[in-house]
């Protein structure tokens, strides 16, 4: 909290101080603190959950919003991180409400995660789920368009706040207020009523939402449904999207079934694939009881953390070498060098790549771009056709992996 002597000028000393009306509007010169005082930014779980603060997170049906809630919820429960998400203190007591699935529906996930990792009752204890009767509106819009809060929400804080919860999740956002999605000014309002609730809890909400029609970029913070002013009233958001095919090529994958990317979402940013969060979905059979009818027990997916195959999986320092005798070497080109710009064709140098090494034009891609930031591949100018200067694609030797592995 600020001093009040940050702010001298508005009291007046003597027999006067006491009868002062203090000023909404105060200013004061700045001074720097001593680094040392400024309190830390109150993590939850750092990157992705921040107290008195929501996060969105932004997904399409089906890419995994709730599972992925859920997870996040047991791993809190149990102090544990999840993929590149760590919880910061010791364990958390988590809310849930979801309104999207019946109870049974709820319980087959909750217990498929359990069994996936172990999770037991000491993880239970710390997890708290909210059912509200239909409609299970906490904010809605009156007459005059105004957004307000409801009695579901305050019942719902007062619950919350019993039983000392620090992260309540949200799922899914279009279905706990009632108003124009598509208006920005009541978006706006009714995230802001949520958000209230969540700081005055003095814990960290995790509020999912729907994307929008079309194709979602990863990391667009503009991909959620109706009226974009959520993004800017929430702290944090991310996305969840499914890896497609040219990413699956790009990293050397067969199939891009059941696999999600997470992103922090910068606008349009895209990171490259192979720095992205990614978790794929895996099934785990609850083994439970079946009629006659069911042939089979239930199986649930659930995602776990996944990483992409190395970029030089399955290749061998041989196979390197050749592939950069080639392109020291020029071969293939007469009188030219094999250049950095895809738009040279037959003298891109990923073209060599991509036929010595048996990969896809995606990953050859990235290898050039990892071989060039690296210095192994680098360019200079040298005499080319009609003995005119151009520039080219050489390769630092000492910098082959074959030179730099110890023996």
């Amino acid at each position: 909290m600020r001093d009040e002597d940050d702010f001298p000028g508005d009291r007046p000393s003597g027999d006067d101080a006491e009868n002062v009306v203090r000023l909404p509007v105060r200013v004061r010169p700045y001074r720097l603190r001593d680094p040392k005082t400024l309190p830390v930014r109150p993590w939850i779980m750092r990157g992705l959950l921040l107290r008195k603060q929501v996060t969105s997170l932004i997904a399409a049906g089906g890419a995994g919003k709730s599972i992925f809630g859920l997870v996040i919820a047991w791993h809190l429960a149990a102090g544990l991180a999840y993929g590149p998400f760590k919880i910061v203190g010791p364990p958390k007591r988590v809310g849930i409400l979801t309104v999207e699935e019946d109870r049974d529906e709820l319980d087959r996930r909750m217990h498929a995660i359990a069994k996936h990792y172990g999770f037991g009752r000491n993880e239970e204890r710390q997890i708290h789920v909210a059912h509200i009767d239909d409609p299970p509106i906490l904010a809605q819009v009156d007459r005059k368009g105004i957004i307000h809060a409801t009695d579901n929400l305050k019942q719902l804080e007062r619950l919350m706040g019993q039983y000392g919860v620090e992260v309540l999740i949200l799922d899914p956002f279009i279905e706990l207020w009632s108003g124009a999605e598509n208006d920005n000014g009541q978006v706006k309002a009714a995230a802001a009523v949520i958000r209230g609730m969540i700081r005055r809890l003095d814990a960290a909400g995790l509020l999912t939402h729907h994307v929008r029609k079309g194709v979602v970029t990863p990391g667009d913070l503009d991909a959620s449904r109706g009226g974009s002013s959520l993004g800017g009233l929430v702290r944090l958001a991310h996305t969840i999207t499914n890896m497609t095919a040219d990413m699956a090529a790009s990293l050397g994958v067969d199939s891009p079934r059941h696999i999600v990317r997470v992103d922090h979402a910068k606008g349009n940013y895209l990171p490259d694939p192979g720095q992205a969060n990614w978790f794929k979905f895996i099934p785990v059979d609850l083994e439970n009881e079946n009629p006659p009818d069911y042939p089979e027990s239930d199986k649930v997916g659930i995602l776990i953390p996944w990483a992409p195959p190395g970029l030089f999986e399955n290749i061998g320092y041989d196979q390197i070498d050749r592939v950069l005798d080639v392109i020291q070497n020029a071969e293939g080109l007469e009188y030219e060098r094999y250049s950095f710009a895809p738009q040279s064709k037959e003298r891109y140098v990923g073209i060599p790549i991509v036929k010595g090494l048996d990969v896809s034009e995606q990953r050859a891609d990235r290898i050039v771009r990892c071989w060039k930031k690296s210095g192994l591949l680098f360019e200079q100018e040298y005499l080319g056709s009609k003995s005119r200067l151009k520039n080219g694609v050489f390769v630092d030797n000492e910098k082959r992996p074959s030179a730099t592995t110890e023996p």
